[in-house]
């Protein structure tokens, strides 16, 4: 009689509130680190309403992902990072994808959602040149909303300490430069996906969002 076959070994990398069953859900924030190492504290600090409640828990696994991961060579299946890559420099990126070509088995997928860097500056540029075909007693700098966007909400010239616990973008990516890194770095058959477009089954459950696949 064949013996049944082992689940395949999926890690969701920087998981945030999404934490679904059947992946290893990591991630490498201050609340991750609390829910899961100190959990009783994390329930009593979210009763005395210092802190909002989280999905993270005792079964979230926490890590640093700029070190070396925790994973044997060659033994996990399938990586989903959603909202993770931006978040560290392009130099701290590369060893952090190295490190996921290093844990995947032959033929395991990476499955990288980013903020698509020419869809943002292409909305600007659609405004700014709307703006220039107007005459000049009507034009005003309602497109540069995305420069402040961009500097406010994204790279945080000013980052807040506790906001997000203190995380911001250090990088952004469109299809053309995380192809060209993921080649640089020996990964095959890189390429554009769309949503929900995956080899990995039932990836809807932890991609909740579209960007750039």
């Amino acid at each position: 009689m064949a013996s049944p076959q082992a689940a395949p070994v999926q890690l969701n990398l920087g998981c945030g509130h999404v934490c679904p069953e059947g992946w290893i859900n990591v991630d490498g924030s201050n609340r991750a680190w609390l829910a899961s190492r100190w959990p009783v504290v994390d329930r009593l600090l979210v009763s005395l309403k210092l802190i909002a409640p989280t999905e993270f828990s005792r079964a979230t696994t926490y890590a640093d992902l700029t070190r070396r991961f925790p994973w044997a060579d060659a033994s996990v299946d399938a990586i989903y990072m959603g909202e993770i890559l931006e978040h560290f420099t392009r130099e701290t990126a590369v060893g952090v994808l190295r490190e996921c070509r290093r844990v995947l088995v032959p033929g395991g997928v990476v499955r990288i959602r980013v903020p698509d860097n020419a869809r943002f500056w292409g909305n600007y540029l659609e405004e700014y040149q709307a703006m220039l075909r107007r005459p000049r007693e009507q034009w005003s700098d309602g497109h540069a909303r995305w420069v402040e966007m961009f500097f406010r909400d994204i790279c945080r010239s000013k980052p807040k300490r506790f906001h997000s616990m203190g995380h911001f973008h250090k990088w952004m990516y469109d299809d053309v430069s995380l192809v060209c890194l993921l080649n640089e770095l020996g990964f095959r058959d890189a390429e554009r996906r769309a949503f929900h477009d995956s080899r990995i089954p039932a990836i809807e459950i932890v991609e909740v969002r579209d960007d750039l696949i």
